[in-house]
């Protein structure tokens, strides 16, 4: 009788807990989309994201079987990032529900191509594990987290191999230029200060899904 209790006093408080976290997303959005306070940080990354869609919809007609993997991917990955930025964790709902998103249109296509796709998120977990291990060891502090490598893990399940490289690119210049905005408006003290690195990797994972991988040459 008194575990049930603690269980149900645990679980109103997780409750409690996750409705005044979606209570701090609403103004948090408002100031990334309208430039102001500590939301100019993340503004050049929502606009982005911002025209990127508008391109989507403008060839809507030719998106055919994609029109309802875009309408998951882009709400979810939108949360992903106001929730990093915010609290500097990536939530576990929205991550499942890309997981099942993407194995689903994985296996709409070929079924070469959804194990391909599965090789691919299994890559994009295990490199950026491998990377964020080796900063660690060298410079003595975590660098990218584990729900960095999950998100990145999404990345490899959504665009496939082609698309890792790509996304990661948009993913690191969108927080280095994150990083300038903070460092000059006093948000961050030095450049050695982390900053949440999801917001700008879910900006990377639409831009390569609306655009396709960048290509060489």
């Amino acid at each position: 009788m008194f575990a049930a209790a603690c269980a149900a006093h645990t679980a109103q408080g997780q409750a409690a807990r996750c409705r005044r976290r979606w209570r701090a997303l609403a103004p948090l959005s408002c100031d990334i989309l309208f430039w102001r306070g500590d939301g100019r940080v993340l503004a050049p990354a929502a606009w982005g994201a911002a025209i990127s869609l508008a391109c989507l919809l403008v060839q809507w007609r030719d998106i055919g079987p994609y029109l309802v993997p875009s309408v998951v991917l882009l709400p979810a990955l939108c949360v992903i990032a106001l929730f990093d930025a915010r609290f500097f964790v990536i939530p576990d709902g929205p991550v499942l529900l890309l997981s099942l998103t993407g194995i689903a249109t994985a296996l709409a296509g070929e079924p070469r191509d959804a194990l391909v796709r599965l090789a691919a998120a299994i890559a994009g977990y295990v490199g950026l594990r491998l990377v964020a291990l080796a900063y660690e060891a060298l410079r003595g502090a975590p660098g990218v987290g584990e729900g960095d490598a999950r998100l990145y893990a999404l990345a490899g399940l959504w665009l496939g191999f082609a698309g890792l490289p790509s996304s990661l690119i948009y993913g690191v210049f969108s927080a280095l230029l994150s990083a300038a905005i903070a460092l000059r408006q006093g948000a961050l003290e030095d450049a050695r200060q982390p900053i949440p690195f999801g917001p700008h990797l879910a900006l990377g994972i639409w831009l390569v899904w609306v655009f396709g991988p960048l290509e060489a040459g």
